[in-house]
């Protein structure tokens, strides 16, 4: 582990990422080529460098742009305003009234308005967007769809996250305003397990939105985000359009990566989580390469590289930090949960084997390991959940490199990780990854580490959530504390910690971040 004044990369990290992220989408990408002749840049591995930018440009300082749209308060101080409303970043972490200077002059966008100016019906919403519960709008489809000032404000009395000056380009139409109602009002719950009305939600509905109305590519990311969606609930979607939205996302998020413009930090941010649920998609697809689940942990720690160019001081500073909360983990009592046979596994690795100078890496992997199993046993729960889905963001870049160099050892704790992924099944971009993995790992790593895989064979088929929870446990008696239906797991253990499991705080004063409960180094696995 690092500390957070040693977040130099490895060296050779960089190239082992290069032909991940986009060689997954070549093959559909190539199809819409031919099939539509559509003018989109071809995405190849050197691309994807753009991804994971080299160590210069991760830690060279950036130019600070100033803004002149930005509250009193952040002008005051001299700091980049992040505009978000009612209250900024800046003015919300210090506690500070936010208040925004009234803008003068003709504007292009609509009237601002906030939630409560009119009180729509349901009936009026329909009669003004009957598109957005299926239908279409009247007129030509080949018109843009345009929103008049009385619309916006029916937007505004049922979405309060259209409760910003809403911009509508003239290149949105009818099937976009679809999807990105279908985002607002559902997609957009798939990444927060502390339901409604909590941060990260308000984030995902409101600050989101706002910003990809100005950045093409993060609004091409609600869509296919949206598309995906419908698409795994078996509602009608367009194939090819749904290729093109997701591939002018990926030509232009690799571009705002490459340039590392201020502008599009925040959209950047949101891209990179974003991203980890679109290339879910091949988890369900037949056609898609075997161990699948090695490009996915690629993906994931794509997120990591994104906060370490843009700096954990300043993703505070946009307001974004929600997005990536985690649980908090005690690492020290989770030893005693790792499976005895797991432990032997490693601990018996010979000095003459060439596995034995990773003997750390892997006590490390399974002390994170050991984290699922402590927790599970205390019962079903929706943070239950969101300990499975974050556990790829804590480990170490050195054993990624292990399990994508197919070491036996490697891949056999990502099985048990992958009975862990069954668990989950309330999420829709899940669907299906545990079991896609689990059989893939098993039929790599066949008859010869078959004695260590016995709990990953046995969840293999088992859809029950708690019979696979008796298999993990390896305890047929066991029964969940909390029932899954309701949610009595405090979600006060969500917040931003370090990748020791250890809560942290912002320290404004100091602009920095520190541990919460002790005077420890913040830690970082780089």
């Amino acid at each position: 582990m690092l500390s957070s004044d040693q977040v130099t990369q490895h060296e050779g990290q960089l190239p082992a990422f290069q032909e991940q992220i986009f060689r997954q989408f070549q093959p559909q990408l190539d199809e819409l080529h031919q099939q539509q002749q559509l003018s989109l840049p071809r995405l190849n591995a050197n691309a994807a460098t753009a991804l994971y930018l080299d160590k210069k440009s991760c830690h060279s300082k950036r130019p600070h742009k100033k803004t002149r749209t930005g509250c009193y308060k952040c002008k005051a101080r001299k700091v980049k305003c992040d505009e978000a409303r009612p209250t900024c970043g800046s003015c919300k972490l210090r506690k500070a009234e936010c208040i925004y200077p009234v803008p003068k002059g003709p504007s292009s966008a609509l009237p601002y308005t906030t939630a409560t100016t009119l009180d729509a019906s349901p009936g009026v919403l329909a009669a003004s967007y009957p598109f957005v519960h299926g239908g279409s709008p009247s007129g030509s489809s080949s018109s843009s769809a345009t929103i008049t000032g009385k619309q916006a404000l029916v937007l505004n009395a049922h979405f309060p996250f259209f409760a910003q000056p809403l911009w509508h380009p003239s290149n949105i139409d009818a099937v976009d305003m679809k999807l990105l109602w279908f985002y607002t009002t559902s997609t957009s719950s798939s990444f927060s397990v502390a339901g409604p009305g909590n941060p990260m939600d308000d984030l995902l509905k409101g600050r989101v939105v706002q910003i990809a109305f100005e950045t093409p590519f993060l609004m091409d990311a609600l869509f296919a985000l949206s598309y995906l969606h419908m698409h795994n609930l078996n509602q009608k979607c367009e194939p090819s359009r749904a290729l093109g939205y997701r591939a002018h996302f990926l030509e232009g998020y690799r571009r705002a990566v490459e340039t590392a413009a201020s502008e599009t930090y925040v959209a950047v941010l949101a891209s990179a989580l974003f991203l980890t649920v679109l290339s879910s998609q091949a988890f369900r697809e037949e056609n898609s390469q075997e161990l699948y689940i090695l490009d996915w942990m690629v993906v994931w720690r794509g997120i990591g590289i994104i906060i370490d160019q843009m700096g954990v001081e300043d993703m505070f500073d946009t307001g974004m930090y929600p997005l990536f909360e985690r649980p908090a983990i005690d690492l020290e009592a989770s030893t005693a949960s790792i499976p005895n046979h797991l432990l032997f596994m490693v601990s018996s690795i010979r000095p003459d084997d060439p596995d034995y100078p990773n003997i750390a890496i892997y006590l490390e992997t399974l002390n994170y390991l050991g984290s699922l199993y402590m927790y599970l046993k205390q019962g079903f729960s929706p943070v239950m959940n969101l300990r499975i889905i974050s556990w790829f963001t804590f480990l170490r870049h050195d054993f990624i490199s292990l399990a994508h160099q197919r070491q036996p050892r490697a891949l056999v704790i990502l099985a048990y990780y992958a009975a862990f992924l069954k668990l989950i099944k309330s999420i829709w971009w899940l669907k299906g990854v545990g079991e896609r993995s689990l059989n893939d790992l098993c039929n790599y790593l066949g008859s010869e580490w078959a004695s260590l895989l016995f709990v990953p064979q046995a969840a293999r088929g088992v859809d029950n959530e708690l019979d696979l929870a008796r298999i993990i446990l390896q305890d047929p008696n066991w029964v969940s504390a909390r029932p899954s239906h309701l949610q009595l797991d405090s979600c006060s253990s969500i917040t931003l910690v370090d990748d020791a499991g250890k809560r942290l705080r912002w320290n404004p004063s100091e602009r920095k971040v520190v541990v919460l409960e002790s005077s420890e180094k913040v830690i970082w696995n780089r």
